[in-house]
């Protein structure tokens, strides 16, 4: 989906006139009250002319609380070196003023500071918060303008585009671009939240494979999502060190075509690159190989996050507990990774509330035999409850059902034929006694609509079957991934 371009950068860009508008930029403040502080400010300058700039002030309080403010309506002109900008609703009374360079003892510029305050007529201000963004906002010298109007944040010798800039209709990343005092810096990528004030968005292009698309970088464009069309992630395990992770061959495997690849366990996600390929190895062992992790038979992807970083993306797993995704951009571009916590083996097991065993029985006219909570948001109200209903003419039933708000949003069954035997037993017992319980959900991602997929492994004694729980309206989709062979003896 994503389209690679080549540019061919002009000498004018690195003109001198190019910066004049050397006030471009971002800069920051701390809101502290005694020594805690209370809340943080972004204010985005991009100028679009010689005395004129487009803006975007943000102020996030600790309990989460904003204020934000944008040019949307058109660009504020510089007067006597201060922007002023009047909020649009008529049924307030309320300016901003940014002032360049402001005056302070007796007289002397601050360079790099920009001040803001605020003019309030009658009634309250227009936002939430009881906080306002007054005050010396500093200019944080990682961030840089160029002439297009693009945001750029440094990392070392390369940048990636960041939140701030102006974006619409298509957006061109170069491969390299000119920053302050004429450095040349590679462009890595964008930024994840790079969009997020960009609704106007259609398009955008890479220069090259190597550059990085963080995730949910998309999510809040109109550049179009087709579920259909995006390349799908692959499920992967990772080696001994948990910095190393293979796609194991399976029947029917098609060779990934990753470009610039990333990793996904849980609520975390890392770029990656691959290292090796042994799908043509005749000697290499086709499944989950823990304890010989090199003859897995797959592709291989090396994780490129410091160790301490990897470190707590794992923290509390062992190697031979983790199964995980290995995506592209076009699929982590396009979808969010919620924070959320999840059953393992061998922890309690917790039921789902008798409100929802009630309203999924009464959906699918069975009786509930048990009921887990398989996982759950960290944050807002989303759940995925698995429901067995009682064997009925020998047959298993099985409901997943995804719980938003304390109502069963949308549900999938599974439904097997069960020898008389195993009558009284779970559906999961019947080829493993239940040793390793219910699925793991390996991670739960949410598209542009804010429908969910849910990923997850079903370890059993000799094999793990991988599928995804999509989303579409008030249904989940069962998508069947891939089943590896467990190795528990190698000769």
């Amino acid at each position: 989906m994503f389209k690679k371009v080549v540019f061919i950068l002009a000498f004018a860009l690195s003109c001198a006139l190019s910066f004049a508008q050397d006030w471009g930029g971002k800069y920051v403040i701390e809101f502290v009250e005694g020594e805690e502080s209370i809340a943080k400010g972004d204010l985005f300058l991009v100028p679009v002319g010689p005395s004129q700039t487009e803006f975007l002030l943000r102020v996030v309080g600790k309990d989460g609380g904003s204020i934000i403010y944008d040019s949307t309506d058109g660009p504020v002109t510089l007067t006597d070196d201060c922007f002023v900008w009047r909020f649009p609703d008529p049924d307030f009374d309320y300016t901003l003023t940014i002032c360049l360079n402001p005056e302070v003892n007796e007289g002397e510029p601050m360079e790099n500071t920009v001040k803001v305050t605020e003019h309030l007529g009658a009634g309250a201000p227009p936002y939430p918060i009881d906080i306002t963004p007054e005050g010396y906002y500093h200019r944080d010298p990682a961030y840089f303008v160029t002439p297009n109007g693009y945001m750029y944040h440094v990392d070392g010798n390369s940048c990636a585009l960041t939140l701030g800039g102006i974006y619409s209709g298509r957006v061109d990343l170069p491969p390299t671009v000119i920053g302050p005092f004429g450095k040349v810096f590679r462009v890595s990528g964008i930024e994840s939240d790079a969009f997020a004030f960009s609704r106007s968005l259609t398009q955008v292009a890479l220069s090259d494979g190597e550059q990085r698309v963080a995730p949910g970088a998309l999510t809040y464009t109109e550049v179009p999502y087709d579920w259909d069309k995006i390349a799908k992630p692959f499920f992967a395990y990772p080696g001994p060190g948990r910095d190393c992770f293979v796609v194991p061959y399976f029947d029917g495997f098609k060779r990934p075509e990753n470009i610039s690849p990333w990793v996904i366990f849980k609520q975390n996600v890392a770029p990656a690159r691959q290292t090796g390929d042994t799908t043509a190895d005749e000697n290499a062992l086709a499944g989950r190989v823990d304890q010989d992790f090199g003859r897995t038979k797959g592709v291989f992807y090396q994780l490129q996050s410091p160790k301490e970083e990897i470190g707590k993306m794992f923290r509390g797993y062992q190697a031979m507990e983790i199964e995980a995704l290995v995506a592209d951009a076009d699929f982590t571009a396009f979808h969010t990774f919620p924070a959320f916590g999840r059953w393992k083996f061998p922890e309690a097991e917790k039921s789902a509330s008798p409100d929802i065993e009630q309203a999924v029985a009464k959906m699918y006219g069975r009786e509930v035999m048990y009921s887990r909570r398989a996982a759950w948001l960290r944050s807002g109200y989303g759940e995925l409850d698995i429901i067995e209903f009682k064997h009925k003419d020998h047959q298993a039933m099985v409901v997943f059902a995804w719980v938003n708000g304390g109502e069963v949003a949308a549900t999938a069954s599974l439904t097997t034929e069960i020898e008389s035997e195993f009558e009284d037993s779970s559906v999961w017992n019947v080829d493993d006694d239940g040793t390793y319980g219910i699925p793991d959900v390996v991670t739960i991602a949410e598209n542009p609509d804010g429908e969910v997929i849910i990923f997850l492994a079903k370890n059993a004694a000799e094999s793990v079957t991988c599928f995804a729980l999509r989303q579409v309206g008030d249904r989940l989709e069962i998508i069947d991934f891939d089943q590896w062979y467990r190795y528990v003896d190698i000769i």
